[in-house]
């Protein structure tokens, strides 16, 4: 059964994304990008022209016509080549680039073309050879160093890169491709007001190229221009106006700068004249999804997956709508879709655990928290995870175990040692609990469940002093919390004090009239005072509480079981 189909016409109401923070901080996924746009060095076949420096240069010896070393044989080899180049035929470039390199070995442009064959032949390192040696024998041939520069940013060489595309601009101050690859670069590096300051740059070259404005646009607003961003998509929307899928790249764009009202209006234009596409429907499900428009983001992220179901990603989204409006079965059906499709995802497994621990389905929870741990064993947060539900499920040892280790991966996780601490305390793991609770409360003193936590220890330890001055302490802090009026009980108990013992139970008992154990102690009370009639009262009750309490925790067991049998599709 799917989440939601087109056929479904189920309504769901709005989305508070909970469960995507928590996604946030192990994944990214945003929109499918469709089109090679601003996030490499060549946008369109001119630009493509320009990255290989065949384009008829503005200085310095960088043609065949102006080259004075070449040779007629190497000139007419390097004419085949590029004939043979742009009819895409690289074999026969290739051999007709190196007969013109033989011809004319000290020639910058035999150099500079065999390059940009390799290249095209994906062949990185000898064309990085072949225009720095360009470059060296003519270090004012812009288009071999512009090539060159290409080449030192895709390994990684930024610094190397920029000084190429700099060296281009004080020969050439307007060479287009030079400015858009310095604009690139500093892009991917976040500094974006000299991103747009190239783009922008390269357009007063080449107002007209949509794929140099689609590039202004993406770093204008990164560079928080609105405005100006905004003005060149207008530009672009009325240029693309009869070119759907220039549309679409533009509405892509525009959403990954978070313009999700002008995004949803592009994809909604995009779907009319391509109605029924993939790429179209997820995107438009994705930017509605981030405007909490949950019903048509869910309708339309359907619709996708129908098309084409493959996907991981999409069914991914409809899980988190679906447990964003507590709709577990269908959150929990399309988180297995995603994970049957991408098995390796850590984080799809660990969300499909926090979806089983919603409903108490411990067991499941900690199975799906182990597979993001073998499959991602640096991620605290799947530790805590895990830790919380093996506590719910009353394994403490291995919750404090858990605890620990996420406490190792990141020691700056809030309250960490106090969950450590707890967590041992529960296991009985005394000595460890309250070396992990006295760090946490040096740090925050008057952490009432820390003073009662350390009291409690203390008591169990026999520390009876100790135990009530941190009971004390903490009821200076909160006088009427239960459960440290219960232990500061027990403390009067353990000094033999049985009728400020007494006093102090009846205390709970009137904040607490079903504080179950408050009667036990107090019949403990009651019986080493000799009152028999007060002693027995306290355990009839006491006994008639434990029952009442047994038989509400083996209803909830009960329900639980029957609601995660549901959820899973199972027959109660």
């Amino acid at each position: 059964m799917r989440y939601l189909s087109n056929e479904s016409g189920r309504t769901m109401t709005r989305h508070t994304k909970k469960q995507e923070a928590a996604r946030l901080t192990l994944c990214s996924c945003r929109l499918l990008l469709l089109f090679f746009l601003a996030f490499s060095f060549c946008l369109s076949e001119a630009a493509a022209q320009r990255a290989t420096g065949l384009r008829k240069p503005v200085a310095g010896p960088a043609s065949s016509d102006a080259d004075t070393s070449l040779t007629p044989s190497a000139r007419n080899a390097l004419n085949v080549a590029v004939a043979a180049l742009q009819a895409n035929a690289l074999g026969d470039a290739e051999r007709a680039a190196r007969a013109a390199v033989t011809a004319s070995p000290r020639s910058a442009t035999t150099h500079n073309v065999l390059g940009v064959v390799l290249d095209r032949s994906g062949r990185r390192d000898e064309a990085f050879d072949e225009f720095n040696t360009a470059v060296k024998l003519d270090p004012g041939f812009i288009g071999a160093r512009n090539n060159l520069g290409r080449l030192l940013a895709e390994r990684g060489q930024t610094s190397a890169a920029i000084a190429q595309f700099e060296s281009v601009l004080k020969t050439d101050p307007s060479h287009v491709q030079a400015h858009y690859n310095l604009g690139a670069l500093y892009s991917d590096a976040g500094d974006f007001a000299k991103a747009v300051d190239h783009f922008a740059r390269a357009r007063q070259v080449e107002p007209d190229d949509p794929q140099l404005a689609l590039a202004y646009v993406n770093v204008a607003y990164r560079a928080s221009r609105r405005d100006d961003a905004n003005s060149v998509a207008d530009w672009l929307e009325r240029k693309f106006a009869d070119d759907p899928k220039g549309l679409l790249t533009l509405a892509i764009v525009v959403a990954q700068n978070k313009e999700y009202d002008r995004a949803v209006k592009l994809f909604e234009r995009v779907n009319k004249a391509m109605p029924h596409t993939y790429e179209v429907l997820y995107n438009l499900g994705i930017a509605l999804y981030d405007l909490d428009r949950n019903d048509d983001a869910a309708r339309y992220l359907a619709e996708a997956a129908d098309l084409n179901p493959a996907p991981a990603e999409t069914h991914f989204r409809l899980a988190l709508i679906a447990s964003g409006q507590s709709d577990h079965a269908n959150a929990v059906e399309e988180f297995k879709h995603a994970i049957e499709r991408q098995p390796k995802d850590a984080n799809f497994h660990y969300l499909l655990g926090r979806e089983y621990f919603r409903v108490g389905y411990w067991e499941g929870a900690i199975n799906e928290f182990n597979r993001a741990i073998e499959i991602d064993s640096d991620q605290a947060v799947y530790y805590l995870a895990r830790a919380d539900a093996s506590y719910r499920k009353g394994e403490a040892a291995s919750a404090a175990l858990d605890f620990d280790r996420a406490a190792q991966l990141n020691p700056n996780i809030e309250n960490i040692e106090y969950w450590q601490g707890y967590a041992h305390r529960v296991a009985g793991n005394f000595d460890l609990a309250r070396q992990h609770l006295e760090n946490f409360l040096s740090k925050h003193p008057e952490h009432v469940d820390t003073l009662a936590s350390l009291g409690f220890i203390s008591i169990e330890q026999g520390r009876v002093d100790e135990a009530e001055a941190l009971l004390e302490r903490a009821l200076r802090i909160s006088p009427n919390e239960v459960v440290v009026l219960y232990d500061y009980a027990r403390v009067a108990l353990k000094r033999r004090d049985y009728a400020e013992a007494a006093k102090r139970l009846a205390q709970v008992i009137a904040k607490h009239p079903a504080y179950t154990q408050a009667y036990y102690q107090l019949f403990l009370a009651y019986t080493r005072l000799k009152q028999a009639d007060k002693a027995q009262a306290a355990l009839v009750e006491f006994k008639r509480l434990d029952a009442l309490e047994k038989q509400t925790n083996q209803e909830r067991i009960m329900d639980d079981k029957v609601r995660t049998q549901q959820m899973l599709g199972q027959t109660p």
